[in-house]
């Protein structure tokens, strides 16, 4: 009996303890999560803002997606003639089911006979798969990042301005993803021919009608702006009007598309998450 009794006082004793473990374990975490809130950006660590400008309430790690009907036309590369094909503009509205989203500051979308137009460069990318087999929708080996750059926590980590073209804009990012195609700018090239701007200059002109914002419910805006950013490779700026899409706390998901070529390229944000000291963060 005295062997019983001291065994379940050790079970007992092991018991609290993990307990205890586990109770000093979850107030770490949850000062970890959202530390941005918590911590002055002086005293953000390395790892932390890490975290935030890779995987946090504004910037999501995707994968890109081939575009319907990429690889089947020779010259378009595969832009679909006015049938959406899960582009901005064009679908079930933008990618959110119920209806066909209507489009703002911009190109419209879903222009019929596009998919006939032959991008100067290369931009669609010719037949893609070789064989000129679809692979819409599927997939690709591409993963990159898609980052609220105008938030102020993404402003505070990243220590940089913005652009001055993008002041008063929300500012989308995307890196990681080539513009599959396109002309190919490696980092620090210096190539200063007319017909190479010009050409660099049409490519992102036809990223603005392909690139959009829409909260669930609203309607799309286009791209008004965008860049590439040369010095970080395959890594592109997108601006949105302010004033044309008002967003608050109310809005309960807002998705970014943009095709990149044959690629497109989704991510979807959340504002009741996008908090930085109480205040929406955009």
């Amino acid at each position: 009996m005295p062997v019983y009794r001291e065994s379940l006082r050790s079970s007992r004793r092991m018991f609290l303890l993990a307990g205890a473990g586990v109770a000093a374990w979850l107030p770490l975490d949850a000062t970890t999560t959202d530390f941005w809130n918590k911590k002055a950006p002086a005293d953000w660590t390395s790892e932390e803002i890490d975290r935030l400008i890779t995987k946090s309430p504004w910037a999501k790690p995707i994968k890109a997606q081939y575009a319907s009907g990429a690889g089947n036309s020779r010259d378009g590369g595969g832009y679909p003639g006015g049938s959406g094909g899960g582009y901005p503009g064009g679908g079930a509205g933008g990618g959110y089911p119920g209806g066909m989203g209507r489009s703002r500051g911009g190109i419209g979308l879903g222009i019929p006979g596009i998919g006939g137009i032959g991008l100067p460069g290369g931009m669609g990318g010719g037949r893609g798969n070789g064989g000129g087999s679809s692979r819409g929708g599927a997939v690709s080996p591409y993963e990159g990042t898609v980052r609220w750059d105008s938030a102020r926590p993404i402003l505070d980590a990243m220590k940089s301005p913005l652009p001055e073209a993008f002041e008063g804009r929300y500012v989308i990012s995307v890196s990681g993803i080539p513009l599959m195609g396109g002309r190919s700018v490696s980092a620090g090239e210096d190539d200063d021919s007319a017909a190479s701007r010009r050409q660099e200059q049409d490519d992102l002109d036809r990223l603005k009608g392909l690139s959009s914002l829409q909260p669930k419910g609203k309607d799309i805006v286009q791209a008004g702006v965008v860049a590439r950013q040369i010095g970080t490779g395959s890594s592109f700026l997108f601006g949105f009007s302010r004033e044309m899409l008002p967003l608050d706390t109310r809005d309960t998901d807002i998705l970014f598309t943009t095709q990149l070529g044959r690629l497109v390229v989704k991510a979807h944000f959340l504002p009741k998450e996008m908090l930085y000291h109480g205040d929406l963060a955009t």
